[in-house]
Formats: C-alpha cells, structure tokens, sequence
C-alpha cells in the first residue's frame, strides 16, 4: 500500500489501465450443462425408464472422458454409428429384449429429423442413445435382471466389462452387431434360440391364416373334423407336418400325416405323444406362437447369464426338459455330448434348487445315508408298528458310527442318536452309484431302482436329487481319463457288496438350470412345462423395467438329499 501511494498519478493511472480484466468464469455449453444435469439427477425424463442409476457412473466416465462433448453427433448431425445403432435398437427384438425399453421408437423418430437442431435437443438424444447402448452392451453380456433374484442359490461369476470403453466403440463403428455378437454368449444353442424367435415373429403375423375352427372336447384319429386343412397348415408352418404334397382342401378326416404331425407337437411340447387333440393340446395349437416366443425370451435371458466359457467341458441338468447333458469339448455342440433323461424334485414339494457347484469323486455300490427328516418322519413310524420293516427294505441302524441290532429302543432313538442307513445293492433307493458335487442342499446325481419313471413324459418325483436314467454311461463318461476304469471293472465295482470311492483327476462343473425351450440343430424346438414357476417370476421381475432388480430371490427351502 505504501508503495502504491508514493508513485506519481499519471505512472498509477498506466498501471491500472495495463492490468489484465479479472478472468471470466469457464464458459460451459449448454449442452454440457444440460448432460452434467441429467447424469447429476440420474434421470432423463424423456426416456421410457427415467432413472438412470443402473448406467449413471459409465455414462458420466464417457463424457467427462470427452469434455463433455458430443458421442453421437457431429456438427449437429447425427453420425453414421449412431443410425446403425439405432437401427439396431429397433430390432432388439430378435435378440429377445423389448426394443422399448430401449426407446427405440424416440430416437427413430430423433434421427428422421433434419439437422442442426438446438443442442438442448441434441444433448438429450445423445445421452438417451448413450443410455440405451450402455443398457443394450450389459444386457447381452450379463442379462438384465440378476440370476440370483430368481433363483437365490444360483451363484455365477461376473466378469469385468468397461462400458464406456465399448461405447467409445460403438460410437466409431458403422456396424455395431460385431461388437454386440462379441458379448452374447458363443454357444450353439442361443443362436439357433435365436433364430427359431425371429422364424416365430415371422410367423406370429401370419397367424390369422392358421387360426382353428371351434374344436371338439377330445378330437381322436378318425374323426372328422372341418379344420382338418387349417391344423395340417399349422402343423407345416411349425415343421410337424412333414409330408410336402399339397394340403386337400376338402380333407376332413383327422388320420394320417395330421395325427403322426400332432404326436410330434405334443412332443415338443412336453406332453404325452397320443395324437388325441385333449384340453392342453388344443390351447397350445390355438396359441402357438405368442406364449412360446416369450419362452423363447426368457430362456435366452437365462442363456446370458451363464459364463462366455468354463474351465472344464461341464454337465449341464435342465430342470423343466428333464434332461442330462455331458460335454466333452468346451463348445457345447451336440455331436460330443452325452444325453439321458432324469427325475428331478417334485414340484411345490421337494424342488431341486436352481445352483452350480462341482463332481468331485463318485461312489459305487453306495450306502443310503437316509436323512433325519425322513428317518424320524417316515421310517421310525413304520418300523415302531412292523419291526420286519427294516430287514425288508435293508434298512441298518447306526449309533455311535456302529451297526447296531433293530431292537425297540433304538427304534425309538431314530433322529435322537440313531441313524437310518440302507445298504448297497440294486434295492438301494440311490441305486448302484452316486456323484457327489459337496453342496449345502445336500443334493447329487444318482442311480435309482425305480426305472419305471423314465418312462413318463413329466419327471419331478425326487425329494430333490437329479436320479440318473443311464448312471452306467455317465460313470464310464466321467473315468474316461482314467484308462483302468473299463467297462468291466466298472460294471463290477456297481455291483460290489461295499462302497468304493473313485475321485475325478479334475472337478467337472455342474449346472442346474431351468431352460423352458431348447432349439435343435435339424429345426425342431422342445417346449417344457414350467414346472417349478421359475419362468412366472423372472417374467415378473422383467416387467418391472430399468435399473432391474439385483437383490437375491429369497433362499429355497432345502431338499431333504433323497432319493
């Protein structure tokens, strides 16, 4: 201060006329200031699901990585990528997702518009096109809703996967599907899922050339029927008819390539091949396609949520088809697989959990270990009114880790310190092996005496173990690496009057999963019933709309691990 009062006049008034202006504050865009806004809030109110929580932080990391400019605009034109884009959000639904939910119908309409507009408008069709290809990238890679909000037990690992940098991708990219087909799963049967979902669409719109005359209660080989042309048709649409000489107009008789067309279609529907047109027939061939191409949506949902790939060929068990298949290659193609049918836990009751764990070792010519629940519920009753019952059904009592004799007071003391176990043999409710993947529910795959229910079309009789139609083929299967397991040995060892224990030189993963649908490679697609209304609720949950929920399902009652 002293120094400023001691200068002459004239010099203080050069000082003050030379020094620079106080500098402006940073100019920001509005565009800028509307997108730090809308990511701030977490909300875009022209999109159809607003809250952006679910893509908030990879959106803000995308333009704070670009200065807050423009992805998909250049000098107010909406760029090359990003019509291929959008073009490619109007088809979301052949790959199983809503385009909607993707606001595929707003940003068509944004991107028929003339250029140069104000960039209060184009701030807001960038960051919803931002929204919907971040929501599109991680539904293809992981699904939309978690596997466990389904299915509390289905515990699957979540890779890492760099959203914005994919964006920055796809914003420089004229064809995004070859960035898009890198995150959905490789295996075989999600694309031919696929492509039977985009022949059903097809044929959806179509229908009304095949709709049904008014049917009788119980349409049997036979009988004639009016609409006998129009079931032939749809039969032929849906590849069950598969005589290609042309369909008699005046044909009224229900027989032939129609009836042998109709037990394929029960087939591939899960039910009974009897050819006779009952209740749950006629309402799938009246509703043929709607009902099945959201089943086809659901289970390519499932599909996503599994690893793009495993450490070991893996079992997979479909719940719903009943069904086992073995893998010998990595790739999951049909032409090195084992297949057999199964019996899984009964529906409402004894359900079998929806998980994944490991095979660690097998046991020939097992024990029953049989549970306390059904010990003390089921046999102690049984045995305390007809003591014979357990030398008949080779029950053994155990105390103190020792075979005791089945007097009355161990009798009594079954579930209070006395164990129930049955012995090995073809009685034995596991049957002559079992493959043990250690897991909470106490559940493994097994042999089972009781062949006759390989014989129906709906398999959920279990308390909640996977029973085994060819436990025979599946042992040789998994000791295939070891060469002095033969055949022979192996038949041997399954009937040998005590326990042998073979571990796998590597654990061989195991999937429980719940597929409804299941697309063959020669055209055919199999329909499962839902048996345990696993697919209700993750149709429940998907009508909820962004950001889906995350939160585990409640747990499962625990299987009771029997037979």
């Amino acid at each position: 201060m002293r120094l400023v009062r001691s200068l002459p006049l004239g010099y203080l008034f050069l000082l003050l006329v030379a020094a620079p202006a106080p500098l402006p504050a940073v100019i920001r865009r509005p565009s800028q200031a509307l997108l730090e806004r809308l990511l701030g809030e977490s909300y875009h109110p022209d999109l159809r699901w607003a809250d952006l929580a679910d893509v908030g932080p990879d959106l803000r990391q995308l333009y704070a990585s670009r200065g807050w400019g423009a992805v998909w605009y250049d000098n107010d034109t909406l760029t090359g990528p990003a019509r291929s884009l959008i073009r490619v959000l109007a088809e979301a639904g052949n790959r199983g997702l809503d385009p909607t939910d993707y606001d595929a119908g707003w940003l068509v309409a944004a991107a028929a518009l003339p250029g140069n507009a104000d960039s209060v408008f184009e701030a807001r069709v960038d960051l919803g096109l931002s929204v919907a290809a971040a929501r599109l990238v991680r539904a293809l890679r992981f699904g939309r809703v978690s596997p466990e909000a389904v299915h509390a037990a289905f515990h699957l690992p979540v890779d890492s996967l760099n959203v914005p940098a994919l964006l920055d991708s796809l914003a420089g990219t004229p064809q995004p599907n070859d960035l898009l087909r890198s995150l959905e799963p490789p295996f075989i049967h999600y694309w031919l899922l696929m492509a039977t979902l985009v022949r059903y669409r097809e044929l959806a719109r179509d229908s009304a050339l095949v709709n049904l005359p008014v049917m009788p209660a119980h349409l049997r080989p036979g009988q004639s029927y009016p609409g006998i042309p129009t079931l032939r048709r749809l039969l032929r649409l849906l590849g069950d008819y598969r005589d290609s000489t042309p369909i008699p107009i005046l044909d009224t008789v229900y027989a032939g390539e129609a009836v042998q067309g109709v037990k394929r279609f029960q087939m591939r529907q899960g039910f009974t091949p009897d050819g006779v047109i009952g209740d749950a027939t006629r309402e799938r061939l009246g509703h043929p396609f709607d009902q099945r191409i959201r089943q086809m949506e659901l289970t390519m949902e499932r599909w996503r949520w599994m690893p793009r790939r495993f450490p070991t060929p893996p079992i997979l068990v479909n719940i719903p088809a009943f069904r086992l298949y073995a893998f010998e290659t990595l790739s999951l193609r049909e032409d090195s697989m084992l297949a057999m049918n199964v019996v899984v836990g009964t529906a409402y009751e004894t359900e079998t959990p929806v998980f994944t764990d490991e095979l660690e070792y097998l046991i020939f010519a097992p024990y029953w270990d049989v549970t306390p629940t059904i010990a003390e519920k089921e046999i102690r009753p049984a045995a305390l009114k007809d003591p014979a019952f357990l030398t008949r059904n080779r029950y053994e009592l155990v105390k103190d880790g020792e075979p005791v004799s089945p007097w009355p007071e161990y009798i009594e003391g079954i579930g209070h310190g006395v164990r129930v176990r049955q012995i090995p043999g073809a009685h034995n409710a596991l049957g002559r092996v079992k493959f043990i993947m250690p897991n909470d529910y106490q559940v493994y795959l097994h042999d089972t005496p009781a062949r006759n229910m390989f014989e129906r079309t709906r398999r959920d009789a279990s308390h909640g173990c996977i029973r085994l139609g060819d436990p025979f083929a599946l042992a040789r299967f998994l000791l295939r690496d070891q060469p002095e397991w033969t055949e022979e040995r192996i038949r041997a060892a399954m009937d040998a009057a005590e326990p042998i224990t073979v571990r796998f030189r590597a654990p061989v993963p195991v999937y429980l999963t719940y597929a409804t649908v299941m697309a063959r490679p020669n055209g055919d697609v199999f329909f499962y019933p839902d048996i345990y209304g696993h697919d209700r609720t993750l149709d429940r949950l998907l009508r909820v709309g962004y950001p889906y929920p995350r939160s585990a399902a409640a747990p499962p009652p625990m299987p009771v691990a029997s037979p």
